[in-house]
């Protein structure tokens, strides 16, 4: 039934390269499949400093099984147990989103006992249910962002994180891997890929490092801010018409 609506379709629209080549292998006969990358408020973002930033990395999502945040709290504790200089630097964890019930509620009780038997406990928080300037504020502040949900769609979060001048580290698969955290056109490395403990807290580790100005993260961060553009509202809107306009529905 669900390839069956494809075959019929006059115009398909997917967000992510990676969603085209999951629908094209649905709908093996869908006609007209287009790439149309879901808006995202870059232009609000861009203006936050790229210098200064504090030794403190965030996630952004629901608490959801799905986004994987077991896999953030163990990756640093990971680093953490392998670096007691960042330790000692006071490096902090934050979990920012909301709990849409008494599941994502329980969900996070779980998280904050995995924080204390990790020993970690003093080094994670957790910004539960806020309004948006206080997520602006922790996108002003962080060095890093972290992104560990397998095979997301697209990646809003990831694009938001870019955007906002933090050093990103999205998991290796769907569209993050396939669309966002990928080098610029004329070279120039936009984040890490990532998808064990090993490869979390090896990137985490090598952006403190360096330093929050050092050099190697500052070309990070003015790259993955300059690729996030490929995502704003305004080429949304352009590419969206382009693909109605092609596909000849409008006739």
């Amino acid at each position: 039934c669900y390839g069956a609506v494809g075959s019929v379709s006059d115009l398909v629209m997917v967000n992510s390269s990676w969603t085209l080549g999951h629908i094209r292998f649905l709908w093996r006969l869908a006609s007209r499949i287009f790439v149309v990358f879901p808006p995202c408020d870059t232009k609000s973002l861009e203006h936050l400093p790229l210098k200064g930033r504090e030794d403190v990395i965030i996630s952004i999502g629901q608490f959801r099984p799905e986004k994987d945040h077991q896999l953030q709290l163990r990756s640093f504790a990971e680093m953490l147990s392998q670096n007691k200089d960042l330790k000692r630097r006071r490096v902090k964890l934050v979990l920012i989103g909301s709990c849409r019930g008494d599941d994502d509620t329980s969900r996070v009780s779980e998280l904050r006992k995995l924080a204390k038997d990790l020993d970690i406990e003093e080094s994670v928080e957790f910004v539960l249910n806020q309004p948006y300037p206080v997520l602006k504020s922790w996108l002003s502040r962080a060095s890093i962002g972290i992104h560990t949900m397998w095979n997301e769609h697209f990646g809003i979060g990831v694009v938001e994180m870019q955007a906002a001048g933090l050093i990103t580290i999205a998991h290796n698969s769907g569209g993050p891997k396939a669309d966002i955290i990928v080098p610029l056109a004329g070279g120039g490395e936009t984040g890490y890929l990532a998808a064990t403990v090993n490869d979390y807290a090896n990137a985490m580790e090598t952006t403190l490092r360096h330093g929050s100005d050092s050099k190697e993260n500052m070309g990070i961060r003015r790259n993955g801010r300059e690729s996030s553009k490929r995502f704003s509202d305004e080429v949304f809107a352009r590419e969206f018409k382009e693909a109605m306009v092609a596909s000849g529905i409008l006739k």
